[in-house]
């Protein structure tokens, strides 16, 4: 190497460290918001016995705060916290005769979040550094799910092709942010897309925000790398308030040392200039409410474990609802 490519190469390795830097240090982003979530159930079935609602509840986690939750209607609700991943549910169940229960013939929920978001930089994330991998207490975090199967094809040979086996975990983590992002194209309007079945995105190498996600967990579980899925709201809009029509998800892995680094894969190849900032870092104007699979809520539905729980669920007699009807809003709040 001569010495005038060498020079070159100093320069730009510290131009990066001072933008790096400078990043690191500048002071995060805030965001005080006010969520409302409503949900509706109509038309009510004529010989229906009984109606059973449970909706998440956004909870303090890593960059968020959480100072009240306010159920505007109905009364007697109760909130109750599921034992896997200590998410926090609401739930209300009325029986017939629904009369005193019912407004123009209509059942539903209004709760109120007064969230307080502060943006995430996690400089071990940008740095790569080599943090051993964590024990294997996070059990929950490293099993398979129902469609998220973690020793099976591809998912080894993605691993093995990636040669993940000897990296540390953060370094493991950006190859395969990295394979994803040079490997899959953003469609979530694909035939099975959105669903978070890593057999099917192997296959179409497209999706959603889901099955971004949902990848990029099997092969860090596969890895011994507890990975996690996130749900929530993200405020897109410029505006003081509005409505928020669609929810997000993103994956995050553990690493000994750090904590939960958060990164989001979809968004990134939905526009390329946010590549570097998605790992290891998220925006304030993520609102988090719920995180896992296959979760069983509280009190116990009759139906099945639920592959993610972000929207309303509805039970009547003891059979889940399809789509039900749900509105969310956020409002910024004057400091």
């Amino acid at each position: 190497m001569s010495k005038t490519t060498a020079r070159k190469m100093l320069r730009g390795f510290s131009t990066f460290a001072l933008l790096l830097s400078n990043a690191l240090a500048a002071e995060p982003a805030q965001r005080h918001v006010l969520i409302t979530y409503t949900a509706t159930i109509e038309p009510i079935p004529a010989n229906a016995k009984q109606i059973a609602l449970w909706l998440p509840v956004a909870q303090d986690t890593d960059g968020q705060t959480v100072s009240s939750v306010k159920v505007n209607y109905p009364e007697g609700g109760s909130i109750g916290v599921e034992e896997k991943y200590g998410n926090k549910i609401w739930h209300k169940r009325i029986e017939a005769p629904f009369e005193d229960d019912l407004d123009d013939g209509k059942f539903g929920a209004e709760i109120v979040f007064d969230i307080r978001r502060t943006e995430i930089v996690v400089a071990e994330a940008k740095s790569l550094a080599k943090n051993p991998k964590v024990a294997t207490k996070l059990a929950a975090y490293l099993g398979e799910d129902k469609l998220i199967p973690i020793s099976t094809e591809p998912i080894n040979t993605i691993a093995s092709d990636l040669k993940l086996e000897s990296d540390p975990p953060i370094v493991a983590a950006h190859k395969m942010y990295d394979w994803l992002l040079d490997t899959f194209t953003y469609n979530y309007k694909a035939p099975g897309a959105g669903i978070g079945d890593v057999r099917w995105a192997c296959d179409s190498k497209t999706g959603d925000c889901s099955d971004y996600a949902s990848m990029f967990i099997a092969v860090m579980r596969n890895q011994g790398i507890p990975a996690d899925h996130e749900f929530g709201f993200p405020i897109r809009s410029k505006a003081s308030e509005g409505r928020i029509p669609f929810f997000h998800c993103w994956p995050r892995f553990y690493v000994e040392g750090v904590g939960w680094i958060p990164l989001d894969i979809s968004e990134a190849d939905k526009h390329p200039g946010l590549r570097e900032y998605n790992f290891g870092s998220q925006s304030a104007d993520l609102l988090k409410f719920t995180h896992g699979r296959d979760v069983t809520l509280v009190p116990k539905q009759s139906g099945p474990p639920l592959n993610k729980f972000v929207h309303p669920y509805v039970e009547i007699d003891g059979v889940p609802m399809e789509n039900v009807h749900h509105v969310i809003t956020f409002k910024n709040v004057s400091e």
